[in-house]
């Protein structure tokens, strides 16, 4: 049986925003830290709040995501083992990246 379904106009357009949003992703773009780690994703998987506030709480004078960046990945990892529900940095933004991609398609 052939089913042909109408109106999936809107779907496919996010879907296609969202894969141009994986593809900037994995081109490096650089993002805002307190939008691509919201509130929403901080408070359900890390201890913390907001970006901010890891980065405040952090044992490193730290100020957003390029700062991050410059920590070595071994003592990263470890403040971020002990304070989130991910053992790494990739963990963490690749989750991040993902819940992003998906709040695009399903608003």
């Amino acid at each position: 049986m052939d089913l042909q379904v109408a109106g999936l106009e809107d779907l496919e357009e996010k879907v296609g925003d969202a894969l141009d949003r994986i593809g900037e992703l994995q081109a490096g773009t650089r993002v805002q830290s307190e939008t691509f780690f919201s509130r929403r994703f901080m408070r359900d998987h890390t201890e913390f709040d907001s970006f901010g506030a890891f980065c405040a709480q952090s044992p490193w004078d730290l100020d957003g995501i390029s700062d991050v960046q410059d920590i070595s990945r071994d003592r990263l990892n470890e403040y971020i083992d002990d304070t989130t529900e991910f053992e790494t940095w990739e963990g963490m933004k690749t989750k991040a990246a993902e819940e992003d991609i998906i709040d695009q398609i399903v608003s």
